[in-house]
């Protein structure tokens, strides 16, 4: 009778069997004396966790090292799947259009950062990443990689923008020459300005925060800031749920709006373009590997960064949309678009959601209060 301390030959037959050390994976192994081969009487699998896991893991900032023990395979291996993974991801600026519809945007904000990347083309092993990111809700509306900022690069970017429908009133950039050369051929008739105004604006908002805490000033002027933007589905959704009004939910949570104003005022460089740009640097510094077209990891690391929920439970592409949404990158690596959220009228999050996106209104660096700042010209009084 074969015994599990004593089984019999799978080749041969013979009994005279004796272990023979384990597996990488654990299972034990055995040799007969009689024909002298080895095999494995039991095989426990190694249950690998999704590779949309794996990838957007590495994209938060885990190295292929640090995903070995996740993974249970070599560093090459595991940068070969998560270059194959995102090689077949949908391109972020599609998705983004699949999922709006319609593009209606006031501001965009005009950056550009270097980064290292061992490339073909690209001068002392650095790449030029543009990006043109909405100044309401911080979506990069588009993208273009270069081996270094050039005018032809921004060209690119903004012709594309203009072919997508996407047009732009208001540009918001530092100075650079090559953006205003661009801008001036795709969009003449759209205004350009520096990043003063933005300086400017946050000055204005501390100013009346600092003279009156709660005051409905500054929320009837945050409604004004929304109303004159294009994109209205926010009112839309809030007509659906029982003919909710922005008014009325403002109104009746002052101390919540000017409170996460002051969050954000707070917090301006993380979470506004300047948050972007810091999460990318520090994420490209500590990437390895990108010997080859950096354009699917870059592409991969926007679409996460965008479609991540935030604190205020919504993503970035949720406050661009201006509706209540939840996607995940597992959902974007497959192409399917953002599903909807049924909230109700007394929903703690619907009062989040629209607090969040009338602050970031009130924000934008193209309403001015023309107070100058002085207490002789303040309205609060």
């Amino acid at each position: 009778m074969t015994t599990e301390k004593n089984p019999q030959c799978i080749y041969c037959r013979s009994s005279k069997v004796i272990k023979h050390g384990k597996t990488s994976n654990g299972n034990s192994r055995y040799r007969c004396r009689v024909c002298g081969k080895t095999w494995v009487l039991e095989r426990v699998e190694t249950i690998r966790p999704d590779i949309a896991d794996i990838v957007e893991a590495y994209l938060q900032g885990r190295t292929y090292r640090d995903l070995v023990n996740v993974y249970h395979s070599s560093p090459l291996r595991i940068n070969q799947k998560i270059r194959d993974f995102l090689e077949g991801c949908p391109s972020w600026e599609e998705y983004l259009d699949c999922s709006i519809g319609k593009h209606e945007t006031r501001l965009v904000y005009l950056v550009g950062r270097e980064f290292s990347c061992a490339c073909k083309g690209s001068r002392n092993n650095k790449m030029y990443l543009a990006m043109a990111v909405d100044g309401l809700s911080t979506v990069v509306l588009g993208y273009e990689i270069g081996s270094r900022e050039s005018e032809n690069v921004w060209m690119h970017l903004l012709d594309r923008m203009n072919c997508r429908g996407i047009m732009v009133p208001t540009f918001m950039y530092n100075g650079s020459k090559y953006i205003e050369e661009a801008v001036q051929t795709v969009f003449p008739f759209s205004s350009l300005r520096i990043n003063y105004h933005k300086a400017y604006r946050d000055s204005e908002l501390l100013c009346c925060m600092s003279r009156l805490a709660v005051n409905n000033k500054l929320i009837n002027d945050a409604i004004r800031a929304y109303e004159s933007l294009k994109n209205m589905n926010m009112l839309k959704y809030l007509e659906s749920i029982n003919e909710q009004k922005l008014k009325d939910i403002l109104f009746t949570n002052p101390e919540n709006f000017i409170h996460r104003l002051r969050d954000r005022m707070d917090q301006r460089p993380r979470n506004r373009v300047d948050g972007l740009l810091s999460a990318f640097q520090a994420r490209f510094e500590k990437f390895h590997m990108l010997k080859d077209d950096p354009t699917p990891v870059i592409n991969g690391w926007i679409a996460r960064w965008m479609i991540s929920r935030m604190e205020i439970g919504f993503s970035r592409l949720s406050i661009y949309s201006q509706i209540p949404s939840s996607t995940s990158f597992k959902n974007f690596s497959c192409g399917n678009e953002p599903e909807l959220l049924r909230l109700s009228e007394d929903s703690p999050l619907l009062k989040t959601f629209v607090i969040e996106i009338t602050a970031r209104g009130l924000q934008l660096p193209i309403f001015y209060y023309r107070c100058e700042m002085k207490l002789d010209k303040c309205s609060l009084f």
